[in-house]
């Protein structure tokens, strides 16, 4: 275990998760645990338990959890280690070794050397683009109706297609060969012999949240077998997953907007800017990462997708819909499925009056959803589809309007085929499990599987283990023994950070558990989630040597059934009435027989 991980169990020992979340938010007493209103979704009742017995918190709308550092990271979207010394400070408490702890690093020397030589080479860009061998850049930038404003505005620019004169020049102006190396635009053909990467082609600078160049994207203006836009690679300064596209325009321009937009391109950024929306970012065809949505949330404004309205466009929006949905930031949707125009095909075709209106019909994620899904229905599969309804279900849970759940719940059978009102019975069930707080949607939802009843008992038996496996070791053992590897994937990787934890302490400490669970770069937030859920449950059995072999009975018991059933339903596939008739009796004859 590392050093911070250690350190940050002893402050959460010294730690009353009351106190610290006491001190963001106001609370009520309820029963033994304490209530309040949820800070990472649109809460309106009190659905946040605080508990103080198993130091825990737990919405039971949005399924967000975790313990005191937990809270004070999600709440103020800063790093583990500031908050580790954020939990400190509201407890007093402040071992040895805290003072070495999220601490602000001073920018190194390195990175000036770098930021200095890219500003000179944009610098040396622009003026290039004003040269007797730039003006086909030119032309090409006033064809796509880039006048003179907006080319300094944007700090455009033209890389001559002498690459070496570019790299003579950054040396006379006292930048070191390695230094040109680390920003990314140098290419050696052989020892000694450098070339700009971006010769011959027009340049578009990649800025920091400061307005520094800290990279390129370079496009060809010239039909032959390059690509047709060459991107700085990664570099000292350079990530792509870390900056988004006009951030240092947009994040001052946003404050007067109350929005911003986040785009597909340059090209998208650019015509609203030609609108006068300067508050308008692009994620220069990235995913959206925790990165990006630290910066954007920080802005603290409406983000507003703008994503190309074709299918890889909309599903690109999907996807970072479902992020931004997850985060709890305040979002809107362009409603752009009736077109497959970008921002600057329709203002370059239709006019300034045109883009304004496309841009301004915004829908809420759940509507933008539900007509993807009914115009592309991407949903093949019952899972698929079930998935689907547990992703809403929160969603639904905070409709007021009769009228309005009635539309969702048409279009949810339209696309899933599940019948309205087994739907709607689902959501009546939520509503009363989380008044009583007695469960999350997602337990809930364990119940919800029409189509095959063995998930439901395998699930079961799976989140009991797993609990059992939180309180003892001795169930811990028992797993990596004689189970293995658990059906659901959140579960089996829940339990193998149980077995990381176990090989390291004498006792098991769920809050030990979550610490470890920081690190995880993918589904860090879904296994916490889920283990704060299956926390706040009740389970009243004790360990015992019987409960645990009845656990494993059931588990491969309810696999075995799944996995026959998949065979079943594979080999019905394509064949007649009689045929499958025949294959259901044969198949029913040897579970009977099975059994005997």
């Amino acid at each position: 275990m590392s050093g911070n991980n250690t350190l940050a169990e002893d402050i959460l020992k010294h730690a009353d998760i009351v106190k610290v979340v006491e001190s963001y938010m106001p609370l009520i007493k309820a029963g033994k645990n304490y209530k309040g209103v949820c800070p990472f979704h649109d809460d309106t009742n009190p659905s946040l338990v605080v508990s103080p017995e198993k130091q825990m918190f737990k919405c039971f709308v949005c399924g967000t959890g975790g313990n005191a550092i937990t809270f004070v990271q999600k709440y103020e979207h800063i790093s583990f280690g500031e908050a580790l010394r954020k939990v400190a400070d509201i407890v007093d408490y402040h071992p040895a070794g805290l003072e070495r702890v999220g601490r602000p690093v001073k920018v190194d020397e390195r990175r000036d050397q770098i930021l200095k030589c890219l500003y000179d080479l944009n610098l040396y860009y622009q003026f290039a683009l004003n040269t007797q061998e730039g003006k086909k850049g030119l032309d090409y930038l006033e064809s796509r109706k880039l006048d003179n404003t907006l080319r300094n505005k944007y700090k455009l620019g033209y890389a001559p297609e002498d690459g070496k004169a570019t790299i003579d020049f950054l040396l006379k102006k006292g930048h070191s060969i390695k230094t040109i190396e680390d920003t990314g635009i140098a290419k050696m053909l052989s020892p000694g012999n450098y070339r700009d990467m971006n010769e011959g082609r027009v340049t578009f600078p990649i800025c920091d949240i400061d307005g520094n160049v800290i990279g390129f994207s370079a496009r060809r203006l010239v039909d032959d077998n390059s690509p047709k836009y060459m991107n700085t690679p990664e570099t000292y300064l350079f990530h792509k997953t870390n900056n988004l596209y006009n951030i240092h325009i947009a994040k001052d321009a946003c404050k007067l907007k109350e929005f911003i937009y986040i785009c597909e391109g340059f090209m998208d950024v650019y015509a609203l800017g030609k609108i006068g929306i300067d508050a308008a970012v692009a994620i220069m065809g990235t995913a959206l990462t925790s990165e990006h949505i630290q910066i954007l949330r920080s802005l603290n404004v409406e983000l507003r997708l703008c994503l190309d309205g074709d299918l890889p466009g909309q599903s690109a929006m999907m996807k970072i819909a479902k992020v931004l949905a997850k985060s709890g930031i305040n979002f809107r949707v362009v409603d752009n499925q009736g077109s497959d125009r970008d921002p600057d095909e329709i203002l370059n075709e239709d006019g300034k009056a045109a883009l304004e209106e496309y841009l301004n019909k915004l829908v809420s994620q759940t509507d933008f959803a539900l007509n993807y899904y009914l115009r592309s229905n991407p949903l093949k599969t019952n899972e698929e589809k079930k998935t689907l309804i547990k992703e809403f279900l929160p969603i639904l849970l905070r409709i007021d309007s009769q009228l309005e759940l009635d539309n969702y719940l048409r279009k949810l059978q339209k696309i899933t085929g599940f019948d309205a009102e087994s739907i709607r019975d689902l959501l009546k069930r939520a509503r009363v499990t989380v008044s009583q707080g007695e469960e999350t949607t997602k337990a809930v939802f364990q119940n919800f599987h029409p189509e095959r009843e063995a998930l439901q008992k395998l699930v079961t038996a799976e989140r009991e283990l797993l609990y059992q496996m939180s309180q003892n070791k001795r169930a811990v053992s028992f797993y990596e023994q004689k189970v293995g590897g658990f059906y659901d994937d959140n579960y089996r990787q829940i339990a193998n950070f149980m077995i990381e934890y176990a090989e390291n302490h004498d006792e098991m400490d769920v809050n030990g558990v979550l610490l470890l669970m920081q690190n995880e770069e993918e589904n860090r937030d879904d296994i916490i989630n889920d283990l704060t859920s299956l926390m706040v449950e009740t389970h009243p059995s004790q360990c015992s040597e019987q409960l645990l072999e009845n656990l494993l009975d059931t588990i491969n018991g309810e696999k075995t059934r799944i996995t026959d059933e998949d065979i079943l339903a594979s080999s019905l596939e394509g064949k007649s009435e009689l045929e499958q008739a025949r294959i259901i009796k044969e198949f029913r004859q040897r579970e009977l027989a099975k059994k005997k």
